[in-house]
């Protein structure tokens, strides 16, 4: 890029079959995400009735409520980060001359790309000594490494999107 190229609009569908993908797997992950609340709001209503008509609360609601709301939580900011609707505060930025919002964008890619990836090693760290020890959860004594496994999976993915996009834009593809 030159150094008075524009940068790419941040919501500039990306091309090709990078864009495909990127697309179809924010497709998954919302479709995810919105089962996830669909269950939590559906366990939540059954749990209410349990507990005042019938005073019988499902003990293990609560823990599989928590379980799908990190489903959702990690599956939206996949396609949140995708689709470049998280939160920004850059209103110095968007007044920077082009080289300046450039190299921001590099710095900022990169230090979430480090943080992100850094977690997402220790994460898969964790889950696998979670598996090794088999420890299970106390309601539904179900194996705890694969819910927590989500926490690696969806923040590595942030990380990879946040990776292509960075690449991508130094073509002029996207931001």
């Amino acid at each position: 890029m030159g150094e008075g190229a524009p940068i790419a609009s941040p919501d500039a569908p990306p091309a090709g079959v990078v864009g495909w993908l990127g697309e179809g797997l924010t497709r998954i992950c919302l479709a995810l995400a919105g089962l996830a609340l669909i269950g939590i709001v559906v366990i939540n209503g059954a749990n209410v009735v349990a507990r005042y008509i019938f005073t019988a609360p499902f003990p293990w609601a609560e823990e599989l409520m928590l379980w799908l709301m990190i489903l959702g939580v990690f599956t939206g900011g996949v396609a949140v980060t995708w689709r470049n609707m998280h939160i920004r505060i850059d209103t110095f930025v968007e007044r920077w001359p082009a080289p300046l919002r450039r190299a921001a964008f590099v710095v900022s890619s990169l230090v979430c790309i480090g943080v992100l990836g850094t977690v997402a090693l220790n994460g898969v760290d964790l889950v696998f000594l979670l598996r090794e020890m088999d420890q299970r959860s106390d309601a539904l004594r179900f194996p705890i490494w694969i819910p927590q496994s989500l926490v690696p999976i969806g923040l590595g993915l942030i990380a990879l999107i946040i990776a292509i996009k960075l690449v991508m834009s130094r073509f002029g593809r996207t931001q």
